[in-house]
């Protein structure tokens, strides 16, 4: 955690105390040096670009390190929080979705999503999740019909679940 300075010619970051870039440009004279502050949030490297002024990256670093100590956000991010638990009660909640015909469907197929994949956090839902749920649900036996279930009921469940995300992105979420 820290205070890196990039070098203008190179663009390489390097800590305060090195006078001289490894391109051989001297860093400490230069006036058009940019500043970047390094820490790790949750167990996530992040770099911040903070811009020409040391002391504005001295204050962002010094910020950080007192939220960090409090335990607060770095940075608020509003999907951080939410989980898919509840982007399906509220999309299961809309009108629109409501006034459809194949509503008792899609909350089924919703359900099958959620409940495999897990109520995880948005921010946290990657691909490799989604071709778990595939996979997992490729070997399962269907309830009412005794036999696997089709690769094209796979399908509906995600297309259903990629239509509440895609709802969810443009209600801003």
């Amino acid at each position: 955690m820290g205070i890196l300075v990039e070098c203008p010619n190179c663009k390489i970051r390097s800590s305060l105390s090195r006078k001289v870039c490894k391109c051989g440009h001297n860093v400490q004279k230069t006036s058009s040096k940019n500043y970047w502050i390094d820490y790790y949030d949750g167990g996530k490297r992040k770099r911040e670009r903070i811009g020409r002024s040391k002391k504005a990256s001295e204050n962002r670093l010094r910020e950080i390190q007192t939220a960090k100590a409090e335990g607060r956000y770095l940075k608020k991010d509003k999907n951080a929080s939410i989980t898919l638990g509840q982007i399906r009660d509220w999309y299961l909640d809309l009108s629109e979705t409501k006034q459809k015909r194949s509503y008792k469907d899609i909350r089924i197929c919703l359900n099958n999503c959620v409940d495999r994949i897990g109520d995880i956090q948005a921010s946290q839902l990657k691909t490799l999740n989604v071709e778990k749920f595939r996979q997992s649900r490729l070997s399962e036996i269907s309830v009412r019909k005794g036999r696997p279930v089709l690769p094209s009921t796979i399908n509906r469940d995600v297309a259903n679940f990629r239509a509440m995300l895609n709802k969810a992105v443009d209600y801003s979420l």
